[in-house]
């Protein structure tokens, strides 16, 4: 990935205060993040999904924002059908 366009979306990305640390102000203390399959999160498509997508959770304070793998939320449920197809 063109690391200039990582960068600019690094800085329009919106940061809440509910995202991990050093994006927000929630420790880590060991929860998933969005880039572990959380089924709201909505890769970009190419090389940019590898780190970026949308959160699609009406549930989460991330919801329609640009999202960086790593910022997560409290609202991250896993995706079963990802992890059964992971499975076979």
């Amino acid at each position: 990935m063109d690391k200039s366009l990582h960068e600019h979306l690094h800085s329009i990305c919106r940061r809440l205060p509910s995202d991990f640390q050093p994006y927000g102000e929630r420790e880590r203390n060991g929860g998933p993040d969005c880039s572990v399959g959380c089924k709201h999160f909505l890769q970009l498509p190419g090389d940019l999904g590898m780190d970026w997508g949308v959160c699609l959770n009406p549930a989460s304070p991330r919801a329609g924002l640009l999202t960086f793998e790593h910022q997560g939320c409290k609202q991250f449920e896993y995706d079963e059908d990802e992890s059964e197809m992971d499975e076979e």
